[in-house]
């Protein structure tokens, strides 16, 4: 597998971070998954693709969605991932689902095999977009569908990462990834998305923002989720020096978001495309 230096850079990112991904009790990648599952449509008895499947928000609502007559695939480029979620799938005694270390832009699989590819947070990093959706499509069975979901980019009235402004500067100021909010939209924005589904073969395709809230039990919570996530690479460009100043003012702006029950809750849009 050939990837260039960004590339390499996200593998690594997510290798490092594969023990806490989505470990520490912040409330926000399984509802987009749950979400995405739902909007896929999944039936007993489907095989599904799941592209980037992480530590498994989406592959597990999957698995639920289509039973035991059914088979999911999960693949992620980051082979830390795939062995720390192959150990969740032996703890739970998991049947019908497999997971394995492979390329999401080429998913090595036969035409048809699958009923839906699904992608959550994931889909929209993967290197030559247009390209692998037309993949997608060969892999998928007649009637079959794609969903694929990511953040959406909140830019006025002025730019917000995760629904705060505090995170957007940080990201913009210190982060040398290309694919950090808010520098461009996901999928290269919803009219781009249309036209490259379009052109991959896909014609029905539905677009829904729909807000998702982010729950942390604590300022301090959130802050050290953002470094167990794709969010990683920008603390690992920021200087350390100013590490202590940017955490302190994330912490101070989720501050103005806890409910009276002392929870953090922010609304952050997420984009979903179905295509058929």
């Amino acid at each position: 597998m050939n990837m260039s230096s960004s590339e390499t850079a996200v593998r690594r990112t997510f290798d490092t971070v594969a023990g806490s991904y989505d470990q520490n009790g912040v409330e926000y990648f399984r509802p987009i998954a749950a979400r995405l599952v739902e909007l896929a449509a999944l039936g007993p008895g489907e095989y599904v693709l799941d592209v980037g499947c992480g530590r498994g928000a989406a592959l597990f609502a999957a698995a639920d969605a289509v039973g035991p007559a059914g088979q999911v695939v999960g693949i992620d480029v980051s082979a830390a991932m795939i062995a720390k979620t192959a150990a969740d799938l032996r703890r739970r005694h998991a049947t019908g689902v497999v997971v394995a270390v492979m390329d999401g832009a080429a998913p090595g699989f036969g035409p048809g095999y699958f009923d839906a590819v699904i992608g959550s947070n994931s889909v929209h990093m993967v290197p030559g977009l247009a390209s692998a959706y037309g993949r997608y499509r060969t892999l998928l069975a007649p009637g079959g569908r794609l969903a694929v979901c990511a953040p959406a980019s909140v830019l006025e009235p002025e730019p917000r990462v995760f629904g705060l402004r505090s995170i957007a500067a940080a990201a913009a100021r210190f982060s040398v990834s290309a694919r950090v909010y808010p520098q461009e939209e996901a999928f290269g924005g919803p009219e781009k998305a249309t036209e490259d589904l379009r052109r991959a073969g896909f014609s029905d395709i539905a677009v829904h923002v729909e807000d998702v809230v982010l729950r942390a039990d604590s300022p301090d919570q959130l802050v050290r989720w953002t470094w167990t996530h794709g969010m990683r690479m920008m603390w690992d460009t920021m200087p350390t020096e100013h590490h202590e100043t940017v955490a302190r003012e994330i912490e101070a702006e989720a501050a103005e978001f806890m409910t009276d029950s002392g929870v953090i809750e922010i609304p952050s849009p997420v984009r979903y495309f179905v295509a058929r």
